[in-house]
């Protein structure tokens, strides 16, 4: 025999689509109980993630926890619109987001599937979206070439790993006349996780915990996935994102800011001036750029005599600073700026 309880949840999960800002109201009035009754029940289903709750005050919305799982492939033409896809297809799913997390997707979903559609070079695009204990997942998946391919082979890089380098940098991009480089830049930076797979190389951003890891894929996948992920109730803004790279007074995006060890591959240490022009590659477009020297362990005087006197001479204009760096670290990198002091 059904009881009250499960009568009332079962009545929820099935009105609650058609009724997502009066489903207390009407829950309340079809089974002559209180108000608190049904937001009882209503927090026990989302402690169960059997739904989500969006908005504040009066402006409470529910919705089923699965109407946020949706799988959609598109055949890349050249009618094919970013906008016109997400309008259709997924605007519907990230208006039941708070207005911050609706932002943060729509501008990840615009950015990454126009790079499918401009620079993949593969024929179809599938887009995932996903919703499991409150991190809503974006998946957009394409059947290129491959990303690190394609950018490794338009700027000539030795190795595929550096094109995770210049991606980290910003303002990269293999058609400047139509890109402006800034894409998966912020993305990386405005979403709790962001993952590329693509040419057996998975490389993965943590910016809950401000960590990042590049590992060789066993099981290789086919093109470029990109995946995105963040907490319902993560209070990121991508206007806070934007401006923290920006000019101040002309609102220009002239900032980095570079993990240094992107620039290591394997087991090596950073002690080559090769390595350094890994880092330096590009910088003129900024004015000011800062190395995050994290897990670095050694930096050796080419390396920073590279960075911290020839490439600064060159681009006096450029300011150039550092952050997180160990003590054996800052001792060559201040070493090397007095040997730069000295000969000027």
């Amino acid at each position: 025999m059904t009881t009250q309880a499960e009568a009332i949840r079962t009545y929820i999960l099935k009105h609650i689509e058609r009724h997502p800002s009066n489903i207390v109201a009407i829950t309340s009035s079809h089974f002559s109980v209180t108000r608190t009754t049904v937001h009882r029940h209503l927090n026990n289903l989302l402690k169960d993630n059997l739904i989500i709750k969006s908005g504040t005050t009066r402006a409470i919305k529910y919705f089923n926890t699965n109407s946020l799982n949706r799988e959609i492939s598109y055949k890349i033409t050249k009618n094919l619109s970013e906008l016109n896809a997400l309008d259709k297809d997924f605007d519907s799913i990230f208006k039941k987001l708070p207005e911050n997390i609706y932002d943060i997707c729509t501008y990840g979903f615009t950015e990454i599937f126009n790079n499918a559609i401009d620079h993949s070079g593969g024929s179809k695009i599938t887009v995932f979206t996903s919703l499991e204990k409150k991190h809503l997942t974006l998946k957009i998946i394409d059947n290129g070439e491959g990303i690190f391919k394609h950018i490794a082979d338009y700027f000539k890089l030795d190795d595929l790993r550096e094109s995770i380098l210049e991606l980290n940098k910003g303002k990269m991009t293999t058609d400047p006349a139509n890109h402006t480089g800034e894409g998966i830049f912020f993305c990386a930076r405005v979403f709790g996780i962001f993952e590329i797979y693509a040419n057996n190389i998975h490389y993965i951003r943590d910016n809950y915990e401000n960590d990042w890891s590049i590992e060789n894929v066993t099981t290789p996948k086919s093109g470029s996935h990109i995946i995105m992920s963040i907490h319902l109730d993560s209070e990121q803004h991508l206007v806070d994102i934007f401006k923290k790279y920006q000019e101040p007074e002309n609102l220009a995006f002239d900032r980095t800011e570079i993990l240094v060890e992107l620039s290591q591959f394997g087991n090596e240490k950073l002690i080559s001036r090769s390595q350094a022009k890994r880092i330096t590659r590009g910088l003129e477009k900024f004015k000011h750029v800062t190395l995050d020297f994290t897990r670095v362990k050694l930096a050796g005087q080419g390396f920073v005599d590279e960075i911290f006197r020839v490439y600064a001479n060159k681009h006096p204009k450029i300011n150039i600073n550092y952050i997180n760096a160990n003590d054996d670290v800052e001792f060559m990198i201040k070493r090397g700026l007095a040997t730069a002091r000295l000969m000027k």
